[in-house]
């Protein structure tokens, strides 16, 4: 077998998944052939400097000063792990791979190629945040032509111009569909794979964590909470939206996955970090709100709380607005941001926010959330009178 290209891959998959556009997957990419492409890379400057200028373009959204990006082993094990599992969702995986035991070792393959270490590098982070962060944004756009003879469907590929000429005379239908994550990376086959190479990209994964994707475990991604410029990023890209099932769908899976890290037995520091993290962001919602009158109710919360809403609530999103009521019985000084009684329009959305909020989830689940939070943080010592 011929050696593989890295020029190739630069130009036909790597750049199109970090800058956007049509993506070319190929045969399958075996651990073998990394020491290859590796020592390719010194050599492949001019193809290389359009990849490390997309992830800095990427990456100068989220931080000041953008750290150099130098592709190096780690990208390219990470991006032939991205192709890899495209592969075997690509429309001719069942011609190209012909068994089942095949698909099987591209897939052992891709979670081998997911293997990096684990990193808390700042830097590192960001590169692989650069190269990652349209994993979530991958489609296939499925066109069927329909004429007066007959028809043809092409998965993930443009259909020639012969079949759309003549349009009325031969009485040309265009239909086209859309398969996206869910239907591509989000299938039981490749969902673990995808799952273990988040784990080495979790900004990654927090500043997409919509409906869709693996599920969050804060003890990976909760170092970044304590990068402020990191954080803050964070929180605003989370609250996006021109709905509020919208804007509380990040919010509600960052929750869900606090109640998950608290049936485990993490760090105290930790649970505290995302805690804090979380009534921040209710925070930025009460923020979002103080100027629209005083004695006004949150559209918002009306919106997401609603009793006749109840059953179809989005898993965490009580425990979202509860907990700041939670962290009052348990530790105060975690239960509300710091500088919201500094402003008195802020303080009185604040408080209208919990009122309303106890409204809609009730004090059952305030009181269960914090039995849970106790097992885990020690209280706050009451001050000492000063003499």
């Amino acid at each position: 077998m011929a050696d593989r290209d890295l020029v190739d891959f630069l130009r036909r998959f790597i750049l199109p998944l970090v800058r956007g556009g049509d993506v070319a997957v190929g045969r399958p990419i075996a651990v073998e052939e990394l020491p290859s492409l590796e020592a390719q890379i010194p050599h492949s400057s001019p193809e290389l400097a359009p990849v490390d200028d997309a992830r800095t373009e990427v990456v100068a959204e989220l931080v000041v000063r953008p750290p150099a990006m130098v592709f190096d082993i780690d990208e390219l094990s990470l991006a032939a792990c991205v192709h890899n599992l495209l592969f075997l969702v690509h429309p001719r995986a069942d011609t190209w791979a012909v068994s089942a035991s095949a698909r099987r070792r591209v897939l052992e393959t891709a979670q081998e190629l997911a293997g990096r270490p684990l990193s808390h590098s700042r830097s590192r982070v960001l590169a692989r945040h650069g190269l990652l962060h349209n994993i979530f944004r991958v489609n296939r756009v499925d066109t069927k032509i329909s004429w007066w003879t007959g028809s043809a469907t092409f998965l993930g590929q443009r259909p020639p111009q012969r079949l759309r000429t003549w349009r009325t005379l031969r009485r040309v239908r265009e239909e086209q569909t859309v398969a996206g994550y869910d239907d591509l990376l989000g299938t039981v086959e490749v969902a673990p794979v995808v799952s273990a190479l988040l784990r080495r990209a979790p900004l990654t994964q927090l500043l997409a964590m919509t409906r869709e994707g693996p599920a969050l475990f804060w003890e990976d991604a909760v170092f970044l909470l304590r990068d402020a410029e990191l954080a803050r990023a964070v929180a605003y890209r989370a609250l996006r939206g021109n709905e509020p099932r919208q804007v509380v769908a990040a919010p509600a899976r960052y929750a869900a996955a606090l109640e998950q890290m608290l049936e485990r037995a993490p760090a105290e520091a930790d649970v505290r970090a995302v805690a804090a993290f979380l009534v921040h962001l209710n925070g930025l919602l009460a923020l979002s709100e103080a100027g629209d009158g005083e004695a006004g109710r949150s559209p918002l919360l009306s919106g997401v709380l609603s009793p006749e809403r109840a059953g179809q609530r989005q898993r965490g999103l009580a425990t979202f607005f509860a907990l700041p009521a939670a962290l009052s019985m348990v530790d105060p000084r975690l239960a509300i941001p710091p500088g919201v009684e500094e402003d008195a329009v802020l303080a009185d959305r604040w408080m209208r926010h919990r009122a309303q909020v106890l409204e809609g989830v009730g004090e059952a689940t305030v009181d269960t959330l914090a039995g849970r939070l106790r097992r885990h943080l020690t209280p706050a010592l009451p001050e000492r009178a000063s003499m």
